[in-house]
């Protein structure tokens, strides 16, 4: 009998929500025959915690190339990215390459991909933030144009596909893969209950993250945020927040005090969502977090101008607030403890986005 080639079936991934958006479709790729399952890691995130204790937590397989490529700027990072995995698509050519989100590894992977002929699939495709100072929003619609097919999470950015003339062929309404992830840990997160270590109690604390460039790069935008969280951790209830590495370097740079919040080290998955589960809310930058403490039932006050998770603010489970104008934190606050914005049947799916997306690359290989 003639031997049947594999398939190379490569995923680009390089920071922390891409491995847990990367886990359940891991776990669906490993029921297909004929394939060869190919991780890039980029090396963009490359601090243990905020890497390799993914991979072990989440069981995904070793990645087949680390490129290392991080701690440079953006333009060097994307640059030297696209060149390393060109001469890995090169050496062992793609079939299906699967890009996540919206990070510089995606724009890498996005432009590296478009030279071969191959299938181009963007998970978590058509967010919008529509601003253009983002890096990210930069990011997501150029992968969004390179890709020949689109996983989205909801109606909301399906709709800005098809207003962005998108064909609908092109377009899969799948659900989110980070909800997959959730449910499959569920349990574990719940039961972790890591908040004891440190003596705090259910229910009393507020959990935070700061680590978008708007924010971080952003001298006085940085002093007045951590200024506010200081705060709040005195007059309201603690403040408890794991250290982005590219945040503690902007804030022992510019010497910002930090001293009446609770500063823990980068946590993994497991752990950070133990803390979001016990918290009274969530403050953050982060898109991820802020979909994460959705699925756990706690509203988030999310420090940006504005948000691609726009159902989110619909449903009054998440608040907008303006890093440059954060007086109006209290009243958000205060909003945000009223019993009145309840928690609705989740609008990201039911937890199967995974098994979609193995079906649609099993269509097409």
């Amino acid at each position: 009998m003639p031997k049947i080639s594999k398939k190379n079936i490569y995923a680009i991934l390089g920071a922390r929500p891409q491995f847990i958006k990367y886990a359940p479709v891991s776990v669906e790729l490993s029921k297909m025959k004929n394939i060869n399952e190919l991780i890039i890691h980029t090396g963009q995130h490359y601090d243990k915690n905020m890497s390799n204790i993914f991979f072990e937590q989440l069981k995904i397989k070793s990645p087949h190339e680390n490129l290392n490529v991080n701690n440079v700027s953006r333009g060097e990072m994307i640059g030297e990215m696209i060149k390393k995995i060109n001469n890995l698509f090169i050496k062992n050519p793609p079939h299906v390459v699967l890009l996540f989100g919206d990070t510089n590894s995606t724009l890498a992977g996005a432009v590296a991909a478009s030279s071969f002929n191959c299938e181009i699939i963007h998970i978590e495709a058509g967010l919008r933030s529509y601003n253009k100072s983002m890096p990210e929003e930069h990011n997501r619609i150029v992968a969004d144009h390179l890709s020949s097919l689109l996983c989205v999470t909801s109606d909301e950015p399906y709709n800005n596909l098809l207003n962005e003339g998108f064909s609908k062929d092109k377009i899969f309404l799948t659900g989110d893969v980070m909800f997959d992830n959730f449910k499959m840990t569920k349990e574990k997160i719940l039961s972790k209950k890591a908040y004891l270590k440190f003596n705090l109690n259910y229910d009393s604390f507020i959990f935070a993250t700061i680590h978008r460039q708007e924010n971080t790069h952003n001298k006085n935008r940085l002093q007045n945020i951590f200024k506010k969280l200081n705060d709040i951790s005195t007059h309201v209830c603690p403040v408890v927040l794991p250290l982005h590495p590219a945040t503690k370097q902007k804030l022992i740079q510019n010497k910002i005090d930090t001293s009446r919040i609770l500063i823990l080290n980068p946590l993994d998955y497991l752990d950070c969502l133990s803390f979001v589960s016990a918290s009274k809310f969530v403050i953050t930058d982060s898109g991820g977090l802020q979909k994460e403490s959705y699925y756990l039932n706690k509203k988030s006050l999310v420090i940006r101008t504005e948000t691609e998770w726009i159902e989110l603010i619909n449903s009054k489970t998440s608040f907008l607030v303006n890093p440059d104008n954060l007086d109006e934190i209290e009243s958000i606050i205060r909003e945000i403890n009223s019993p009145t914005n309840q928690f609705k049947k989740n609008i990201y799916g039911k937890g199967n986005a995974s098994i979609k997306i193995r079906k649609i690359i099993e269509n097409i290989i």
